[in-house]
């Protein structure tokens, strides 16, 4: 941004350099006018600063698609010692679905468009992954794979820099070292390999002893062990702000950077009541987290061909093949880790969509290869058989209209923006209008217009109805309905959240049901929605527990909603939320509006009920159950794979 900005302005009275200059002008946005944004002093350290995280977010998320081929080709051939020109061809194909696919694939297209860590984060962690497998299939001669395992480590240091949750990936190094033991160990129990397969700068005893395991630990531990130094070298310089420092040298760790830590922690594990946090309450493991990957994160098409494929390359696993071993394994547990946090938002899973979409791509390719008996055969050809050719077509062209559905988000404008607009146009200046709190408020500040100066003077209230269901707060909510002229909700973030807690907000959801259903006086003016759509087809994402009237103005009122299963909150409460503005009707009456608060019987309410304790007991037990399940899986799979060696 610095640098970028050394192009907006001169230095010593000189001009700004050329390639400051251009760089700057082709990322600053247009005006309304179509002219280019004025480049001035601060302008990408300050106002523009987003753009700059954007668009370092895309090219990362387009390192990882380009990743996608490289370590899609990698797992396809498998290691030295087994290529064949089939399996090249195959590896070549596998590759190639595999970026394809990860070019039109929801999530990562929505969190390319964001200034936030998740996109470098999952590029760092396939990097790791693709140095990893590099290692785990390096030639098993008598040196260990150095120079992989090594920038493997690099690379780890780098994810863990980008987000502290990403020191997870060093599971893959660790895994990576543990695939090439594995394979020294098998091959050196076996026959001597034949001419062409593997070259071996050294001779190895062709007997597996605990000698010769021995020496294969003695020659990767020291490898692994300089991953670790580079991976800490890596994430001292990647991530400065978790040092005291003064100087590259200066390794104290930073008091209030590790405090932050601590809070996430507890933010993460649900033992801090965030108003934000409520949204986890009584939420499934495993079902909430696959169903947000399947439905929404992939698409149904991708999402349930890279499940399968990840079932088939497990089935693979326990018949002996290891070729996925590292990749398969390490996601697994992973999944099996987030999905049964408290907290499973979408993003973090994103490093494991890559991951995923290889053993999609995997599958595909496996069922390509299959063929069939025919005519043709008698020509010395077979033919792939034309049902698993429809199913391979339809996977690939379902994901990829999945990706131009949502895609299509960022084609049309924001929603919080077209609400602004909307109300500029409709809603009379010094109007009385209300927001929520923990949320943001409309109008925006846009077009060179302030909804709360200028022409049109509104007048704010903040509904605060996070706060706890007291007789005060009933008679605070009646007088703000009483006063407002339009009641704004940006994004479902409360009312999606709020009804979690039934018994801690019995008058809140009593006002939302109300308010939805038009029984406190104010119609539905207008409703801003930007759902995944293709063609007529409007795929509704938003978790909204309540029945909603019509609206007066609707932007996709016209198409037809599919019904789906609703998406986690952050899948849609930044880049298109649902926004709907309440207009105070002549039908208002301030004694009826009463009589419905005024039924909720506040007697009862469970003041400050913790999420925990209105999560039922039997979904806490099935985080642990969930967990443990999958390390049990994994020890199964690896027992089996183990059972086959021939050196066991």
């Amino acid at each position: 941004a610095e640098w970028l900005d050394r192009g907006c302005t001169s230095l010593d009275g000189q001009p700004p350099p050329a390639i400051n200059a251009w760089v700057a002008g082709q990322l600053l946005p247009p005006t309304q006018g179509g002219a280019g944004t004025q480049c001035v002093a601060g302008t990408f350290t300050g106002t523009y600063s987003a753009f700059v995280g954007r668009h370092l977010s895309a090219l990362a998320d387009l390192g990882t698609v380009l990743l996608l081929y490289l370590l899609g080709r990698r797992l396809g051939r498998g290691p030295a010692d087994r290529r064949n020109d089939d399996r090249s061809r195959n590896a070549e194909i596998t590759g190639l679905l595999a970026m394809a696919l990860g070019a039109v694939t929801a999530l990562m297209i929505q969190q390319a468009h964001f200034y936030t860590v998740d996109s470098a984060a999952t590029f760092f962690t396939i990097l790791t992954g693709y140095f990893s497998v590099r290692a785990g299939q390096a030639a098993i001669d008598a040196h260990a794979p150095w120079l992989d395992l090594a920038l493997a480590g690099l690379a780890t240091g780098l994810a863990t820099a980008c987000k502290v949750s990403s020191a997870l990936v060093a599971g893959l190094v660790a895994l990576g070292g543990v695939a090439w033991v594995l394979r020294r160990l098998r091959w050196a129990a076996g026959p001597p390999p034949s001419a062409g397969e593997v070259t071996l700068t050294r001779s190895l005893q062709h007997t597996a002893t605990p000698r010769g395991g021995l020496q294969a630990l003695t020659r990767i531990l020291p490898a692994l062990m300089l991953a670790a130094l580079l991976a800490l070298i890596a994430f001292r310089i990647g991530q400065p702000y978790a040092f005291e420092g003064p100087g590259f040298l200066g390794i104290r760790p930073s008091r209030e950077w590790f405090a932050r830590l601590s809070q996430i922690s507890e933010e993460q594990s649900g033992v801090l009541d965030y108003p934000s946090g409520r949204q986890w309450t009584n939420r499934w493991p495993l079902v909430f987290p696959w169903t947000n990957l399947v439905v929404w994160g992939m698409g149904l098409p991708l999402g349930l061909a890279a499940w399968a494929g990840w079932g088939m390359i497990g089935l693979q696993l326990l018949k002996g093949e290891d070729r996925h071993l590292v990749p398969w394994t390490w996601t697994t547990l992973v999944f099996a880790f987030q999905s049964t946090r408290w907290v499973k938002a979408m993003r973090y899973f994103l490093p494991l969509y890559p991951f995923m979409i290889l053993f999609a791509a995997h599958t595909l390719v496996r069922l390509l290869a299959r063929r069939r008996e025919s005519l043709s055969e008698q020509k010395g050809r077979k033919q792939p058989h034309p049902a698993n050719l429809v199913l391979v077509a339809i996977i690939i062209g379902g994901s990829a209209l999945w990706g131009a559905a949502t895609f299509g988000i960022y084609l049309r404008p924001h929603t919080r923006i077209a609400a602004s607009r909307w109300v500029y146009a409709n809603v009379p200046p010094g109007s009385t209008v209300a927001n929520e709190h923990w949320d943001w408020g409309l109008p925006l500040r846009i077009d060179g217009r302030d909804g709360f100066g200028g022409d049109m003077g509104f007048t704010g209230l903040e509904l605060q109805l996070y706060h706890e269901d007291t007789p005060e707060k009933r008679e605070q909510l009646l007088e703000w309905l009483a006063q407002a002229n339009y009641i704004f909700l940006a994004s479902n973030r409360l009312y999606g959240s709020i009804p979690r807690l039934p018994d801690r907000y019995p008058l809140t959801i009593a006002y939302y049901r109300a308010l939805f259903a038009g029984r406190l006086g104010f119609e539905l003016a207008a409703e801003f929605t930007s759902y995944p759509q293709l063609g007529p087809l409007a795929f509704p994402d938003q978790e909204n527990p309540f029945p909603l009237m019509p609206a007066g103005v609707s932007t996709q009122g016209d198409l037809i909603h599919i019904p789906m299963p609703p998406a986690e909150e952050s899948f849609s409460v930044y880049d298109h939320p649902d926004c709907l503005i309440f207009r105070k009707g002549p039908e208002y009456d301030q004694a009826e509006v009463a009589a419905i608060l005024n039924a909720v019987d506040l007697n009862q309410v469970a003041i400050g009920q913790h999420p925990h304790e209105a999560t039922p007991t039997s979904v806490l037990l099935a985080h642990d159950i969930v967990f443990y399940a999958g390390i049990g899986l994994v020890v199964l799979v690896w027992w089996e794979f183990l059972r086959h060696q021939t050196w066991i």
